[in-house]
């Protein structure tokens, strides 16, 4: 490598500014602690020298990172794992500085407001909708008769099953479920603080929720001072917390869930990188009869995960700029085809077993996914 800047020869010490360790003229670097061998003074043109010939200089570890990421499939997690670290970035700390930069690009494009809009207006449709097949429906006083008449001509029914049918629409026409009159909600039981202090905390919390949001719809009291002095409750932690939940909860059907969304979207870093390990424990069980120990399937799972997000946020940028929305289903087909290679690399396996276990390793993934979705949308209604 050429030298220039602080590392010329001419500025070389016989110590270490930093330590004190005796140095010579060929060390570039001090042996004991890794500081720099100069006596140079540090000059803007020396700071930005260095500053990119780090990023882009042929032995980067970032330059390496990505270029065996990206063409190498399963390459880097074989070679990090057999001692070859020197020239990788490190797996975990690459895999937060991805993903921290693609929720960043993901954040910019994505529109909250709009997904909520499209929500309302489809309620709003439906409940138009609905509103003119129950008119349409009101208005034809015969239809009734007219399928009851049809359900007794039609041939192939016993006897006893057009007398179920028939019983049936007797029984929606006696709660008039064509909508001459509405059902009238259930009522919620309100209960004093002594009755509330009866229960287990199960049936606690139950009750107060149930009660706490009844009260908030009905007087859409903000404070829970004075939602708590009016119950006649005691202001203690927990019946605080579960009247601010249920004015939270209440949030969501009034912005149909847009505030919900954005909590969780702002927490999705952490959650993904806090499921990535019993997802890494999932394929140690299914590769329980290979060498690797439990730390060097998390090593694969961090890069394979970390190429995910670099396909899909040049996904993403490449639809924003030519405003299509097909690169992203390709990406996943590419990204699908880029894990079965690394799998085949990083576990040395044949085409068979490296299909059958590519295919159980997305259903598990599915699972996982399923059960981190349910835990996160439950534990975000709890905290946001």
């Amino acid at each position: 490598m050429k030298e220039k800047g602080r590392f010329l020869k001419q500025y070389r010490g016989d110590e270490c500014l930093n330590c004190g360790v005796p140095l010579d003229m060929i060390d570039r670097y001090c042996h004991h602690c890794g500081q720099i061998n100069t006596t140079k003074k540090l000059s803007l043109k020396d700071f930005f020298n260095e500053f990119f010939a780090s990023i882009f200089s042929y032995d980067s570890r970032l330059r390496h990172t990505i270029v065996a990421l990206l063409f190498s499939p399963g390459k880097i997690s074989k070679d990090y794992i057999e001692g070859k670290r020197i020239r990788y970035a490190n797996p975990f700390r690459f895999y937060l500085s991805v993903s921290i930069i693609f929720f960043i690009i993901y954040g910019l494009f994505i529109d909250f407001d709009g997904f909520s809009a499209k929500i309302k207006d489809d309620v709003s449709k439906g409940k138009i909708a609905y509103s003119e097949i129950k008119g349409t429906i009101s208005m034809d006083d015969s239809l009734k008769q007219k399928i009851s008449t049809q359900i007794s001509n039609t041939p192939g029914l016993s006897k006893s099953n057009k007398e179920k049918i028939n019983q049936e629409i007797q029984k929606a026409n006696e709660l008039d479920f064509l909508g001459k009159k509405e059902n009238e909600p259930e009522e919620i039981m309100y209960y004093s603080q002594s009755q509330i202090d009866t229960m287990n905390l199960v049936r606690k919390v139950t009750k107060l929720w149930f009660m706490y949001g009844d009260y908030y719809n009905k007087t859409n009291e903000e404070s829970t001072y004075r939602a708590l002095t009016d119950l006649k409750h005691t202001k203690n932690r927990l019946n605080r917390y579960v009247y601010h939940r249920a004015i939270k909860t209440s949030s969501i059907d009034d912005n149909y869930g847009q505030e919900l969304l954005e909590f969780i979207f702002s927490k999705l870093p952490f959650i993904i990188f806090f499921f990535l390990p019993f997802f890494a424990l999932a394929i140690w069980l299914l590769y329980i009869r290979r060498s690797y120990n439990y730390m060097e399937h998390l090593v694969f799972i961090f890069h394979t995960q970390t190429i995910f997000f670099i396909l899909i946020g040049i996904a993403i940028l490449f639809d924003q700029i030519t405003q299509s929305s097909t690169t992203f289903g390709i990406t996943m087909l590419v990204f699908l085809f880029y894990l079965y290679k690394a799998m085949r690399k990083f576990y040395n396996q044949g085409r068979v077993k490296t299909i059958v276990k590519f295919l159980l390793v997305n259903v598990l993934f599915f699972i996982l996914a399923v059960i981190g979705s349910v835990i996160t949308i439950a534990g975000s209604i709890f905290i946001f």
